[in-house]
């Protein structure tokens, strides 16, 4: 028998025979002819629809010698198994009202031949007649079928017949009203160890009444009574159930243990992708292993530093060993236990490659939001303005130290004015002329900042055409021309600059020339003029320089102006992009442009204990002057004379921090909420099981870090389970869920044997050989195993998983 599953494996469960004319079937004809002389002519109707594992399954009954004629037969064409089987009656009482019949197919394991020889005489009696209790419906009552079980010694599956398919028919699982009747209500696993010593016993109505529909199995069965017209059903043929499972006991009961493994009609489990491994060559010490590989999950477990890192690094040619030491670990490591691993997997047949440390990474940068663009960029479609909000922001912060430094100027002028006392004189007029005062010099950089910045927009609007080319073409024509246009009115603009500031130059340059014929005239006037008209000259311009401070005061006075702390968001600050059930969002990095944002960047440029006046004195009146704003700056204090323009560039560099952040969620969890690393993990694997544009092996070490145990059994293992649909999975793990509650359909064990060597063995879960069972080794090398095993089998019983 092969160790994994590699092609469906179709079942009829419910097949009757002549020994079901002595019980339910009296007088149907047809099945007189349907016992173990005529085991060929079932055969033929099994090969011809493909039928891999079956039982015969009659009414309270059980014939011994026509399951060991079949059971012989095992091997011929496509059938794989024969299974022991009966169709029990089951009267089922709830309260006063009347009890109700059920039928209950009883599969069970077939490798005990001993005690399958005694069934037959626990059913029924010396004369072949069922040993029912309840004699008015010809039933088994729930007692008495539960010491029917433990009598026979044997695990089983219990598999509810629903014939009516959700009609209420008699004797049909539905009967009993469940809403959730389909063509199977109950499929339950009973361990003949636990039943035998009455720790567990079958409560039918409970797991029926429990149980919704799509957490219960689809089994269908042909319940044949005429082998002749196999499958024998009136309206044609029927849709038998495949089960992705080894076609023996263990592989059916870990089927009805998973309704994942279980479809209906001809199907297919796994991914037909030609990328990926059939099997995993190496070997050790001069023992050579070829271990086949599932198209589906293949789980490697085994001991700490045994080499399983090390594997799946070799597999890939060591192309992700980024740390020279390590590769070279590893190369020391296969030298010292002879491993040799043979088998190579090309880079175009690898979808995705996780070891520990990039598990981890790229879960604290989904966290983090950056470092997503080598594989969720392409998710992100709209994207937050960054620049726009960025440069909004900074003008709020420029008119906020607008209206600070327009203040604090006026403060400063009355500081000035208050160092100046003038004694107002009567003094006579000087004869000579007197100069006391030049022009005030021309600034050129008003207009010269603006024509900085129309040529930066004018070289960013010639450059969109070239950078967008593609989508100036898709606009077509009008586009173009609106373009052209916009470059015309921007040349004019900039004429009408230059032309102005030629105008500033003129100025300047008659400004300058009475300057200098000023400064020359004062200083040959001085020479003869007296001491006293000097003294009247020296009091003049002094006055005037008063004057002239008192004016620039009011100028200032009337240039004061407050900026309410108020920010209005110009653009979206969080850009949400729906994809499926998951949403990608882009959001700036501070979370928020909010007042409360902005005064944290106030907080960082201003000293803590000035904050509230500064922040005051942007709002409404203030009495602070520059150098008082000036000795609140942190850092290095600004000079007087650059003091805002350093303010204002403090400000920005703070803003310019703000960049994209790319987080991902999901509509339950909303755009505004902050995912937590955890359920990052949840998200990150839930995205690779929807990614179906790329195919090839998806290889990871350990998925189990940074995620919690109810995470992983609630999202992780469904998240794998999909990507199996789609892709070869290789996984390391320590982690008995990603083995058992997954349901990986292959195992590799890594161990020591007693000789201290390393041996490796292979199989499905539900794999035995007479050297080991898969289940076994899964419950020994995995720490808890035991435990996730024991609960995986139960998982329809009342503990529950």
């Amino acid at each position: 028998m092969e160790r994994i599953v590699t092609k469906p494996t179709k079942i009829d469960l419910h097949i009757h025979s002549a020994a079901s004319i002595v019980t339910k079937d009296k007088g149907k004809k047809q099945l007189a002819d349907c016992d173990k002389d005529h085991v060929n002519v079932l055969l033929r109707g099994l090969e011809a629809h493909g039928i891999n594992m079956c039982a015969i399954t009659d009414h309270d009954c059980f014939d011994k010698d026509l399951y060991f004629t079949l059971k012989e037969k095992e091997g011929n064409g496509c059938l794989n198994k024969v299974l022991p089987g009966i169709e029990f009656s089951v009267s089922i009482r709830s309260g006063d009202e009347e009890p109700t019949v059920v039928h209950i197919v009883a599969i069970f394991d077939d490798r005990r031949p001993d005690l399958i020889n005694g069934i037959a005489e626990v059913i029924c009696d010396e004369n072949g007649k069922p040993r029912y209790d309840d004699l008015d419906s010809s039933a088994f009552t729930e007692d008495c079928f539960a010491k029917v079980l433990r009598d026979i010694g044997l695990n089983a599956v219990l598999i509810g017949h629903e014939k009516s398919a959700g009609q209420e028919a008699k004797r049909d699982v539905s009967s009993l009203g469940a809403d959730c009747a389909s063509e199977v209500i109950l499929t339950e696993f009973v361990d003949a160890v636990e039943i035998r010593n009455k720790r567990r016993e079958i409560d039918i109505k409970r797991l029926i009444e429990t149980y919704p529909k799509d957490a219960v199995p689809f089994v269908v069965g042909s319940d044949c009574h005429d082998w002749a017209t196999y499958p024998g059903r009136e309206g044609g043929e029927i849709s038998f159930s495949s089960l992705k499972c080894l076609p023996t006991f263990e592989g059916l009961l870990m089927a009805i243990t998973d309704p994942s493994r279980i479809k209906v009609g001809d199907c297919s489990f796994f991914s037909v992708s030609s990328s990926k491994l059939d099997s995993l060559e190496l070997s050790i010490d001069g023992k050579c292993f070829d271990i086949p590989l599932s198209p589906g999950i293949n789980a490697i477990i085994g001991d700490n530093s045994i080499g399983k890192s090390m594997m799946i690094h070799r597999i890939t040619g060591c192309r992700h060993v980024g740390d020279s030491k390590l590769a070279d670990g590893y190369e020391a490591y296969c030298a010292k236990e002879g491993i040799s691993v043979d088998t190579l997997l090309p880079d175009a047949a690898e979808f995705k490659f996780d070891d520990q440390d990039s598990v981890r990474k790229t879960l604290e940068e989904l966290h983090s939001g950056q470092g997503q663009d080598d594989y969720f960029g392409k998710y992100f479609q709209s994207h937050v303005d960054v620049s726009s909000i960025k440069e909004s922001l900074k003008r709020f912060f420029d008119e906020c130290v607008v209206a600070l430094e327009s203040k604090a100027c006026f403060n400063d002028a009355l500081r000035r004015l208050d160092k100046h006392e003038v004694v107002l004189r009567d003094l006579p007029k000087s004869e000579k002329l007197t100069i006391s005062r030049f022009s005030k010099t021309i600034s050129f950089k008003e207009i010269d900042d603006l024509c900085s910045k129309l040529l930066s927009c004018r070289s960013d609007l010639a450059n969109a055409m070239t950078d967008y080319s593609k989508l100036f073409k898709e606009m077509g024509l009008e586009a173009a021309e609106a373009h052209a246009d916009a470059m015309e009115a921007m040349d004019r603009l900039l004429k009408l600059v230059e032309k102005h500031r030629l105008v500033y130059e003129r100025d300047d340059v008659k400004t300058r020339a009475v300057k200098d014929a000023a400064s020359e005239e004062r200083r040959v006037l001085s020479k003869r003029k007296t001491d006293e008209q000097k003294t009247i000259d020296d009091y003049s311009a002094t006055f005037d320089d008063v004057s002239v401070k008192i004016a620039n005061a009011v100028l200032l006075a009337a240039k004061r102006c407050d900026r309410k702390l108020e920010y209005a968001v110009p653009v979206d600050i969080r850009v949400p992009n729906p994809m499926g059930k998951f949403i990608f969002v882009s959001e700036l990095t501070s979370g928020s442009t909010d007042i409360s944002y902005c005064n944290d960047v106030f907080g960082e440029v201003f000293n803590k204990p000035k904050l509230s006046l500064l922040l005051d004195g942007i709002q409404s009146e203030t009495n602070l002057t520059t150098e008082e704003i000036a000795a609140a700056v942190t850092g290095g204090k600004p000079s007087m004379a650059t003091c805002y323009d350093q303010i204002r560039n403090k400000l920005h560099a703070v803003v310019d921090r703000v960049t994209e952040r790319r987080k991902i969620t999901n509509k339950s969890i909303g755009i505004d909420a902050e995912p937590s690393p955890g359920l990052y993990g949840t998200l990150y694997f839930d995205l690779l099981a929807e990614e179906d544009t790329k195919s090839g092996v998806y290889i990871i070490d350990q998925p189990e870090d940074q995620i919690s145990q109810v995470a992983i059994k609630e999202h992780v293992l469904g998240a794998f389970k999909r990507m199996s649909a789609n892709r070869q999975v290789l996984m390391i793990t320590h982690n008995p869920l990603f083995v058992v509650n997954l349901d990986v359909d292959n195992v590799i064990v890594l161990a020591r044997g007693q000789d201290g060597k390393i041996d490796v063995k292979s199989g499905a879960l539900e794999y035995e050989c007479d050297d080991y069972k898969v289940l076994d080794l899964v419950a020994k090398t995995v720490e808890g195993g035991a435990d996730v095993v024991r609960k995986r089998l139960k998982r329809y019983g009342s503990e529950g998983i």
